[in-house]
């Protein structure tokens, strides 16, 4: 089989399948790519068993054949070739030549008998998402995801679907993060409808969600999704990620989310980052705590910590706040920033109820400029004393 085609489009598609390819020493046909020609269509795949990934590259392509390849080598190899060339690919048998200017390559491939079967999708899309915020919501909820194996549900998202509404969560059980997407009922397709009526949910695990983040680029307008036979797939510019999901039930956090809030605070985003990050040089020294105190009466937020090493730190911050008594939390101060770090608005809203309960972080808006379709909320569990 011969095959001619673009340096960017390979380039490209390889990019994507490096990443998504095992590395495992026992399943070493794992470190390779599937090259086909499918109906006349340059297929590219490549799995680890957790995440698949399959695109296609417009190629002139002579003849019928398929072969598995490494991929870190073939990667490198196109990715080094200036910018425009034309690269040339000849299959025969298990070894594969390639050639591009001065440029040439022979190397072995092995049999595609042995590599993974990667799951094909056979329905329609259920749903259409815009890119740009489900981007921006991944990387804002996947530092949540549990690094502890020992709650295997809490080392993914959940994705929940309702007939008005899509939710992505994340949590550790210190803090969660959530990006809720309204769906306008005339906007909502039948497909849709249907599969949202008993309000599924899925967990995917966190690693084919940062290559998902990856593979959207600037200029990516859409997200499709599809739910078949226990695995969900998703379309980014014609590429098809598969993921299996993880077995299990997710927390139902919503029922312990509180409805209302005692206290509200309006406060300045980058005084507050400042302040918090002041506390955590001295609460890095004792035992990685601060006192945030709100004091209604004097619209003020107080934030200190102490080391009986070091020394003490006190930050008073102005701020307008709702409430009665004044109110003592004690923070670890890295779940704070982490949330603060993914506030995009120039103020803060800081929601709290008492010293032991959850405490919310919310974006504030402009007058007008507010998305009515995406709205985020970040929780953080205080230290319990």
């Amino acid at each position: 089989m011969k095959i001619v085609c673009v340096q960017e489009n390979i380039a490209r598609a390889l990019s994507f399948l490096e990443r998504a390819s095992g590395k495992q020493s026992t399943l070493p046909i794992l470190g390779n790519f599937l090259l086909k020609n499918e109906n006349g269509q340059l297929k590219l795949s490549a799995t680890n068993l957790e995440i698949g990934v399959t695109t296609f590259v417009s190629a002139k392509i002579e003849g019928e054949s398929q072969i598995a390849l490494p991929v870190k080598i073939i990667n490198n190899f196109i990715h080094n070739l200036p910018s425009g060339d034309v690269v040339s690919m000849n299959i025969d048998g298990n070894s594969v030549s390639l050639e591009s200017g001065g440029y040439t390559m022979k190397i072995k491939g092995v049999s595609p008998k042995d590599f993974p079967i990667i799951p094909e999708k056979k329905g329609e899309y259920f749903i259409i998402l815009p890119a740009q915020e489900i981007k921006k919501a991944l990387q804002n909820i996947l530092p949540c995801v549990s690094l502890n194996d020992g709650r295997i549900e809490l080392t993914g998202v959940n994705f929940l679907f309702t007939e008005t509404e899509v939710n992505i969560a994340a949590t550790d059980s210190f803090r969660l993060s959530e990006y809720t997407h309204s769906i306008p009922r005339a906007n909502a397709s039948p497909q849709y409808l249907d599969f949202a009526k008993e309000k599924p949910s899925f967990i995917v695990p966190q690693m084919p969600l940062q290559e998902i983040t990856r593979m959207i680029s600037p200029e990516t307008e859409t997200v499709k999704i599809s739910f078949e036979e226990n695995q969900v797939f998703f379309d980014i510019d014609g590429v098809l990620v598969v993921s299996r999901i993880i077995n299990g039930k997710y927390p139902d956090y919503k029922q312990i989310l509180p409805k209302d809030y005692r206290y509200a605070a309006i406060i300045s985003r980058e005084d507050f980052i400042r302040a918090v990050r002041m506390a955590s040089v001295f609460s890095s020294q004792s035992h990685g705590e601060m006192t945030l105190s709100l004091i209604p009466s004097k619209n003020e937020i107080r934030i200190n910590s102490q080391s009986a090493n070091v020394g003490e730190n006190e930050t008073v911050l102005s701020c307008e706040i709702s409430g009665e008594e004044p109110l003592e939390i004690v923070f670890n101060p890295r779940y704070i920033l982490d949330g603060l770090s993914v506030i995009e608005t120039e103020t803060v809203h800081f929601l709290a109820n008492s010293s032991s309960t959850p405490i919310a972080l919310k974006n504030i808006f402009k007058k007008g400029s507010e998305t009515k379709n995406d709205t985020f909320l970040y929780i953080a569990m205080p230290v319990r004393k």
